[in-house]
């Protein structure tokens, strides 16, 4: 079995115990999404909610554009692309399945910089999705490529418990689930099932 299927069951195992004992119940993951929240820095607040509406779309869409631009990073892009699509299924699957509250249901909703979300917590889906692709490009991208949009990876994952619209351990979650997601479609195109994509886009 490849080692990358130890993040799964990690997710796994992290998922079944926040549907058994509730977000809400864990003493540490109470704290420290206090310990975020609660201690907000008024100059940084603006940094926060900025990273935390626009930090997915707006800068993961665009690099996977640019990324399938340029015949000699085609082939990461259409990796990108593939791990996203993988990452919104089972993300939104993840979501329903749990059905965990967000934190401003069970502690003080005076810290909430952002609108209130409709969905379900469990997992982060910008932490999924930012973390997955940080992931995908630190495997397949140049230095000067991945480590700046890892750093941008942390930064949104860290203001979605800023900004109080999710617990760390949905934050945690999101990053097991995509660091798995990353490396199977890694895998996967390695072993030549994205190559119907790759021929199609003129990569090889």
């Amino acid at each position: 079995m490849k080692k990358y299927w130890a993040l799964f069951i990690l997710f796994i195992a992290l998922t079944l115990y926040v549907k058994v004992v509730g977000e809400q119940n864990i003493p540490l993951n109470v704290e420290v999404f206090k310990l975020i929240n609660y201690h907000q820095i008024s100059y940084l607040n603006p940094i926060m909610v900025l990273l935390s509406k626009y930090g997915r779309e707006y800068v993961w869409i665009p690099v996977t554009a640019i990324l399938l631009v340029f015949k000699k990073t085609r082939k990461i892009a259409i990796t990108l692309a593939g791990s996203f699509i993988l990452a919104i299924i089972l993300g939104e699957a993840s979501k329903y399945l749990v059905s965990q509250l967000r934190p401003f249901y069970y502690v003080s909703p005076d810290y909430l910089l952002v609108s209130k979300p409709h969905d379900f917590s469990y997992p982060s889906g910008h932490a999924l999705i930012v973390g997955d692709g940080a992931i995908v490009l630190a495997f397949t991208a140049p230095r000067w490529v991945w480590v700046p949009l890892l750093i941008e990876a942390l930064l949104v994952s860290y203001s979605r418990v800023y900004v109080g619209v999710h617990w760390p351990l949905d934050v945690l979650g999101g990053w097991l689930l995509g660091g798995w997601i990353a490396l199977f479609t890694i895998d996967m195109e390695k072993r030549g099932v994205l190559r119907p994509f790759e021929r199609a886009l003129k990569v090889e």
